[in-house]
């Protein structure tokens, strides 16, 4: 029998009308979840979702919440655009997620943000990369993220080194010009005080000039995210042993600190507590994750264990059925999560932007190794 062409319509329209509504999956199956993760190409972040699972295997082995079992979905998008946006709508309107939970993509962000809020379901993301993550109404990271740490390396410079001239020495990557600005403006708003030299022209080649023109300009501190090894190496020829270089989180990894010469104060900021640390306070909960199911010890695993750990807490929260509606409006309307492991409480809240975590711990360089300094999180503005 022949099916007519309006009748497929039909059917096409209550699909596509059905998948609309998806994140319903019923009260008494698994709890979808999805995340787009950067495991292939030039972003990668494989313990992501491995720690994401671990967390969600121990709630499920605990009984699951209300008896459901949580379902993790990662789609991996390798960096591509047109595979990020096939994830996202795969996730939504295939799979019936009720939220996106632990993405570590670098791309997910600008490209789904309409695509989440079109489709009213959340993303607690484990690593918030460009800034669109924190300017999104349905994103909300578990990470400061670059621009955040940027503001709080300024004021670890000025305001705990007591340091009069900051400079900034920074390769821009594409579409972050516009948080630096906001970065650097935050700082200023609160301290009263300006760079003495910004130069966003960093590359890959010789280093020479912009440390002699750091030196020229008296330059107390530095903040610095490029290549570590011939910067620090040209650094000591120029004898810039009483400069404080300042470097973000990307830098902040044992090959790193075993390339910094003995005179050389090198410092980092972390986003969450050191990772080198597992006695501090939040990271025994996620050495305990990450060592039993072997998975690397990174920072991006920490928010990884704590996005998981975020988004079980809330969902123990809800009353009725869990569905992608009944999430976002949990999200919509929670109470701020005080995690140890990081520097201010997590909240979503309803705005049109969130940056909820801020600040930043910061550790130095000691004989090739990070060694932890005891000023704790360090919130501009509050400390």
């Amino acid at each position: 029998m022949k099916r007519s062409l309006t009748s497929i319509v039909a059917v096409a329209a209550l699909a596509l009308a059905t998948s609309a509504c998806g994140g319903d999956s019923g009260t008494d199956g698994p709890i979808k979840i999805g995340a787009i993760n950067g495991i292939t190409g030039l972003f990668q972040t494989p313990e992501v979702p491995k720690a994401v699972q671990a967390v969600f295997d121990e709630v499920n082995k605990a009984g699951g919440i209300n008896g459901r079992k949580l379902e993790f979905i990662s789609k991996d998008d390798a960096m591509n655009p047109q595979r990020s946006t096939e994830a996202a709508i795969d996730l939504i309107e295939s799979e019936e997620v009720v939220a996106l939970v632990g993405s570590s993509s670098a791309v997910d962000c600008g490209l789904n943000r309409a695509t989440y809020s079109n489709n009213k379901i959340v993303s607690i993301p484990a690593v918030g990369v460009d800034a669109t993550c924190f300017s999104s109404p349905n994103i909300a990271p578990v990470n400061p993220g670059p621009f955040k740490l940027i503001t709080a390396m300024l004021y670890y410079a000025s305001e705990t080194l007591k340091r009069d001239k900051v400079c900034m020495y920074y390769t821009v990557l594409p579409g972050s010009g516009g948080g630096i600005e906001t970065a650097i403006k935050e700082w200023t708003d609160i301290t009263g005080k300006s760079l003495t030299v910004k130069d966003l022209s960093v590359g890959q080649g010789d280093p020479t000039p912009y440390l002699v023109k750091a030196k020229a300009a008296g330059c107390q501190a530095i903040l610095y995210n490029a290549q570590v090894g011939p910067w620090f190496a040209q650094a000591a020829t120029q004898g810039m042993t009483d400069v404080d270089f300042i470097m973000g989180a990307n830098s902040y990894t044992d090959a790193n600190a075993a390339l910094i010469p003995a005179k050389i104060n090198a410092y980092a900021g972390t986003e969450w507590q050191p990772y080198t640390d597992a006695t501090l306070p939040g990271n025994e909960r996620w050495s305990k994750i990450v060592d039993a199911n072997k998975i690397q010890r990174t920072a991006f695993s920490q928010g990884a264990v704590m996005a998981a750990d975020v988004f079980v807490e809330v969902l123990k929260g809800i009353k009725g059925d869990i569905t992608r509606e009944s999430v976002t409006n949990a999200f919509k309307n929670m109470k701020p999560i005080q995690y140890p492991m990081v520097g201010t409480p997590y909240v979503f809240g309803p705005g049109n932007a969130h940056n909820p975590i801020e600040g930043s711990r910061f550790v130095k360089v000691l004989n090739g190794k990070w060694q932890v300094l005891p000023e704790g999180f360090i919130v501009p503005g509050k400390n």
